[in-house]
């Protein structure tokens, strides 16, 4: 595999993430805003973590979204796979995804 190449088979990464029926995606001119319907809390996004989530909400895995994001941002692929992995615990830790 290739130096920052996202690695397919590191543990979480075929694991989809979707959000919960109470969060709400809306995509803004600056990334995009999760609304929790059932607190009224809104977390934002930005571009390059909106992203991640759509790939993620289309059934994707964080493998791929990282490959989405090394193709759109200056970043290599083990740091876009790790910040992914960090957001996915975020989302989650905040009931938002399972």
């Amino acid at each position: 595999m290739p130096p920052g190449t996202p690695e397919e088979e590191r543990t979480g990464t075929d694991v989809t993430t979707q959000l919960l029926e109470h969060v709400v995606r809306t995509r803004t001119e600056y990334g995009a805003v999760l609304l929790d319907e059932r607190t009224g809390r809104y977390f934002t996004l930005n571009p390059t973590a909106d992203l991640a989530v759509g790939i993620l909400m289309d059934g994707g895995t964080a493998a791929q979204a990282a490959r989405a994001v090394t193709e759109a941002y200056e970043v290599d692929g083990t740091t876009a796979l790790a910040d992914i992995e960090a957001l996915t615990r975020a989302l989650r830790a905040a009931g938002l995804v399972r």
